[in-house]
């Protein structure tokens, strides 16, 4: 009877290790949830040379969240006013003054049989002199 009580926890122990480890690998994905872009509204006549740098920030489903996204594109509302990099780096057109907004856009996760992956975007406002 010694012997069972010794067996006993030693083959609970076992299991109990065996349920840890069978659980390992099964974390969600890190999903896009948002993005916002910073600065939210810019003038560059107080930046130097004209130029703005705005950056994406993608809130997502697990840390690190928010974070800068490497991966968004970029587009301005009007192109005649500003150009924009692929890194979101904003210059105002030689002559041309107004307002445009800066949008930064990428792709959430699609998984699973007819899903549609869906377009984040977030905007932020240039005033070019």
């Amino acid at each position: 009877m010694a012997r069972f009580k010794v067996w006993l926890p030693t083959t609970l122990l076992l299991a109990g290790i065996e349920l840890v480890a069978s659980g390992c690998g099964t974390e969600s994905p890190r999903l896009l949830q948002s993005i916002s872009v910073t600065p939210a509204s810019a003038d560059a006549h107080s930046s130097p040379n004209g130029q703005v740098q705005f950056t994406a920030l993608g809130a997502y489903s697990q840390p690190p969240s928010p974070s800068p996204m490497t991966q968004s594109g970029w587009s301005l509302s009007d192109p005649t006013i500003a150009t924009i990099s692929l890194s979101g780096l904003t210059q105002c057109n030689p002559g041309a003054s107004g307002a445009v907004t800066v949008k930064a856009s990428a792709s959430g996760t699609c998984s699973g049989t007819g899903c549609t992956a869906v377009l984040f975007s977030g905007t932020a406002q240039l005033i070019c002199p």
